[in-house]
């Protein structure tokens, strides 16, 4: 049975980058920025709050609500919602999204009209379609640093946890994918049952500067099967990460940019582990430093183009919309906010 206190874990390929840099973006927004939306979160998480944000503003939870518009038709609504829940630190401890998982039908029966005594219009039957929805949740643990060490997601039967351990230069040093089962009586009650481990990897860091470094990625079997070259600002941000794989010619690269104020600008990320493919991200932001345009590109190709709805001088957005340019639709999500009294 893994210690929980000490570990950290993570599995999906983009998602070993991707942790490294869900942490620095968290870190550098500054109080005006509450999010910052992020696509390539495996536990489908779309945006990542600023923890001093929440805090100051004393908010406990975010919902969203999701419709989608089509062009040329009406907007289709199947009454998806997802949701944050924040502790009083403004970290994210819980969330969930619900998803479609199927259809039902309803048949109601409707009586013969009459008037008069006479039969006006025959009795028929009305057929009503109901969706059927399935929930994800994905739950946050965190050390007495903050720090992550546990996200614990649960997608049916069993539970996927990753655990978190990180070095005393406050670098990941080791994650662990687990399938666990809960003998507790609910999602939040999580007592671990049966768990099997999955996956495991260590890493170890060769510090060759101020402001390069290397990381050696190992399996559970001590090997050395990946490599990472990381290079920083003069400000300890991580600017690149370029990974190669040992086999196979692999590599994936990572690029950060950063404006002026210290906010993220632009996200970059190539990679030829399949067909050689390129995603950017734009972040723009208003004269109160909020989040007001987000453009995805993939190969050159704008994909979506997120604009965000204030009310006012508001700090939190009431709602965001996404052009799809290839699908031709548009996403309408309305935000709910509760505070902490």
């Amino acid at each position: 049975m893994i210690k929980l206190p000490t570990v950290v874990v993570i599995s999906l390929k983009r998602y070993r980058i991707a942790m490294l840099f869900c942490v620095l973006l968290i870190s550098i927004v500054g109080h005006a920025q509450l999010f910052i939306p992020i696509a390539d979160d495996p536990f489908g998480v779309p945006l990542k709050f600023n923890p001093d944000s929440v805090r100051l503003r004393k908010i406990h939870a975010v919902t969203s609500a999701f419709q989608y518009k089509p062009d040329g038709r009406i907007i289709v609504d199947q009454g998806i919602h997802d949701g944050y829940e924040f502790d009083t630190l403004g970290r994210l401890k819980l969330y969930w999204k619900m998803r479609v998982s199927g259809t039902e039908s309803k048949v109601i029966e409707h009586d013969p009209v009459m008037r008069r005594g006479k039969v006006i219009k025959k009795g028929w039957s009305e057929y009503k379609y109901q969706y059927k929805y399935d929930t994800v949740f994905v739950y946050l643990y965190y050390d007495s640093l903050s720090r992550v060490i546990i996200r614990r997601m649960c997608d049916g039967n069993y539970y996927h946890s990753w655990y978190y351990s990180y070095n005393e230069d406050n670098a990941l040093s080791s994650q662990i994918h687990a399938r666990e089962t809960n003998v507790g009586l609910s999602h939040r009650d999580f007592k671990p049952g049966v768990q099997t481990i999955l996956s495991q990897e260590d890493f170890r860091y060769e510090k060759y500067s101020q402001l390069q470094s290397k990381r050696l990625c190992t399996n559970d079997e001590g090997r050395v099967y990946k490599e990472a070259i990381l290079q920083f600002d003069i400000k300890g941000r991580m600017i690149e990460s370029r990974e190669s794989f040992v086999a196979g010619g692999l590599r994936v690269t990572v690029n950060n940019g950063f404006d002026s104020l210290g906010r993220v600008s632009n996200y970059r990320y190539n990679s030829n582990t399949g067909e050689e493919v390129t995603e950017e991200t734009e972040y723009l932001y208003d004269s109160l430093g909020r989040i007001e345009t987000v453009r995805k590109y993939k190969n050159t190709v704008l994909k979506d183009e997120y604009s965000y709805l204030y009310d006012g001088n508001s700090p939190v957005a009431y709602a965001y919309i996404n052009r799809r340019h290839i699908e031709l639709g548009i996403d309408i999500v309305k935000l709910q906010v509760e505070y902490y009294q």
